[in-house]
């Protein structure tokens, strides 16, 4: 019996992938998830708006300081490469002690910033980049077009700059979600990744200030992600990888079952430790060898959209309940 599967055109051990985060940072935890039998890790994400902020500042305080124009360029060209050496030095490391693929990942707001960062993160030695990106729909003079024209420029940039896989992590935010998906899949990336998960905001009534909510994902984004694992999975022309709201073992299977290449866990290892990645496996070994499957494609994408063609997945209101259509 074996669960290896593919991942951005790698064979791996495991369908369970630790997705970016804070965890993704430290070589000690990273050992942890790989010894866990994680089938592959994605480092947690440089941000490209944290860099320019860093540099910003640091811009400000030279301009205040009267530097000259020369100055203020080797302050902003040193600032940049000492935040992104930092995460090189870091993929290096991870190669050096890790066998499971190290996934790099960035977080982007332009194009223009990480074409030559791309390169970099090749030439550190990681096995693939996930391309982390949204832009909030809420510029009311962007039209969708103009959205859609943003994702293709940087996902073409890249592809162009590199030769490792490119995995593309998107948000459930498209007026036309299906079509899109479809349209990144032609571009030839090797890999789609759903859904991005934002921060979140709540307001403190009594001090009249924005704090931070709903920091880890819950059980109750699950379903969103199994409906649209199904629909997805069998149109898009590459692997897929679903994520948000997996925190039992037997959500592995069940997106497995609408048609996931691979899934991703962080908020379950944030809760449960890398146990989480462990149990996962062998939940998803005992269910194989109780429905005697051999391998994950003797299963995967049995109750997706295309090979079960009962339209659940499709209706979105509760005619069941009100009609007794089942």
């Amino acid at each position: 019996m074996s669960i290896e599967t593919n991942f951005m055109g790698m064979k791996i051990k495991s369908p369970v992938i630790v997705g970016s985060c804070g965890l993704t940072t430290d070589m000690h935890t990273l050992k942890r998830i790989e010894q866990a039998g994680a089938g592959a890790v994605i480092l947690k994400s440089v941000f490209e708006e944290q860099i320019l902020q860093e540099m910003s500042n640091s811009l400000h305080l030279s301009i205040d300081g009267g530097n000259s124009s020369e100055a203020y360029y080797y302050i902003e060209e040193h600032i940049q490469e000492q935040s992104l050496d930092k995460y090189l030095n870091l993929i290096r490391q991870a190669k050096m002690e890790l066998d499971i693929p190290i996934i790099a990942s960035v977080n982007c707001v332009s194009s223009s910033q990480w074409v030559s960062f791309a390169s970099k993160i090749e030439q550190a030695g990681a096995d693939g980049v996930e391309l982390n990106m949204f832009l909030l729909p809420s510029d009311v003079n962007m039209t969708t077009d103009d959205v859609e024209r943003f994702y293709e420029e940087v996902i073409r940039n890249i592809k162009r700059a590199v030769n490792i896989p490119v995995s593309v992590k998107i948000s459930q935010y498209f007026s036309s979600l299906a079509r899109f998906a479809q349209k990144l899949s032609w571009m030839g990336i090797a890999n789609l990744h759903i859904f991005n998960r934002f921060a979140a905001q709540d307001i403190n009534i009594d001090k009249m200030e924005i704090e931070a909510a709903n920091v880890f994902s819950s059980p109750s984004e699950l379903p969103h992600l199994i409906r649209w694992t199904a629909i997805l999975s069998n149109i898009v022309h590459c692997p897929l990888t679903s994520g948000g709201g997996v925190h039992k073992p037997e959500d592995v299977i069940k997106l497995l079952l609408t048609g996931a290449n691979t899934v991703q866990v962080v908020s379950a290892i944030y809760e449960n430790g890398t146990e989480f990645i462990q149990e996962a496996n062998e939940r998803l070994q005992s269910w194989m060898k109780e429905h005697d499957f051999e391998k994950i494609s003797d299963f995967k994408g049995r109750l997706s959209v295309k090979n079960n063609q009962y339209t659940a997945f499709h209706r979105v209101q509760f005619m069941k309940y009100f009609a007794g259509i089942k």
